[in-house]
């Protein structure tokens, strides 16, 4: 069994043939708010690393082996060794710059190529699994927290349901891409949909800050590798990085500290001066992106 996400069963199996991954898909998430959501989620992810595997190219994305619909699971190919959790690179100072780009690049070409592709739209319009994993456990548990903040909050959310252009990954982060230098594979588009490219790009970011703002880390090698990651996006990307990019970050941040999915190493970092960063984010977003990385940077871990 393989350690790591908390949506799904994962293990390798050792077979005559060779070994394989097969990931099924949970109904009770493993965190300790009741989070529940539907497994037949699974098949979405199926249709997912088909069709990233399409604007891409199968280098990037785990070959689907077979999938048991009844059971909620599949098999897909173990990818080789020679690559690393970039979210473990990350956590031990490891931040090589041409992992950050070929991330931007690879998430900006899945957008820019899947919005020319307008029967994804289609395919793609189950919004379910993004709202039971993402919409509730996140908005929603910061704007019952943050009453004061709970419209503007909610009306960031919204946006991410109705401006639908992209076939958006949904978990796009460290955790799930596999580095080795320049080279990236991509996994767990569960929560895939046809929505708002700017999620991916706010989820991965914020992913990073909280990385840049963990007590000895190397902060500023990690805002590098943001500012490399949203420039290569920036430019084979569709999304517009404007003022509610830099309000969903904020959302995000706030979702990680106080939300039902918070970060893993969240003793280690200053609660305070992150929770600062988010809510400034959330209301006063009239940043650009390299405003926001500028913000950043004035911050001390």
């Amino acid at each position: 069994m393989l350690a790591g996400g908390v949506s799904s069963d994962i293990r390798i199996v050792h077979a005559a043939t060779g070994d394989y991954v097969v990931k099924r898909a949970l109904e009770k998430l493993r965190v300790e708010a009741d989070w529940f959501a539907d497994p037949a989620r699974s098949s979405i992810e199926v249709d997912g690393l088909r069709v990233m595997a399409d604007l891409l190219g199968q280098p990037h994305v785990p070959r689907v082996l077979w999938v048991d619909e009844e059971a909620h699971s599949f098999a897909m190919e173990l990818i080789d060794a020679k690559f690393e959790n970039w979210k473990q690179q990350l956590l031990r100072g490891h931040v090589d710059p041409a992992t950050a780009r070929t991330a931007g690049h690879l998430l900006g070409q899945l957008h820019s190529r899947s919005a020319s592709r307008p029967q994804l739209a289609a395919r793609f319009a189950n919004q379910q699994p993004f709202l039971e994993l993402r919409i509730r456990p996140f908005f929603e548990r910061v704007a019952q927290r943050y009453p004061e903040m709970a419209a503007v909050v909610m009306e960031t959310s919204q946006h991410l349901l109705t401006q639908r252009s992209a076939f958006v990954h949904g978990d796009y982060s460290p955790k799930n891409l596999l580095a080795r230098n320049s080279e990236l594979v991509i996994l767990d588009c569960e929560v895939a949909h046809w929505g708002d490219p700017r999620f991916d790009v706010a989820f991965c970011m914020a992913h990073l800050i909280l990385k840049s703002l963990r007590r000895g880390a190397p902060m500023f090698e990690l805002v590098a590798a943001g500012r490399s990651f949203l420039a290569e996006y920036r430019r084979c990307g569709p999304a517009s990085l404007d003022t509610q990019f830099g309000r969903l970050v904020g959302c995000l941040l706030l979702a990680r500290l106080v939300g039902d999915s918070r970060v893993d190493y969240l003793d280690d970092l200053d609660f305070a001066k992150v929770h600062q960063l988010a809510v400034s984010l959330i209301m006063q977003p009239s940043c650009a992106w390299e405003q926001l990385l500028d913000r950043l940077s004035s911050c001390t871990p």
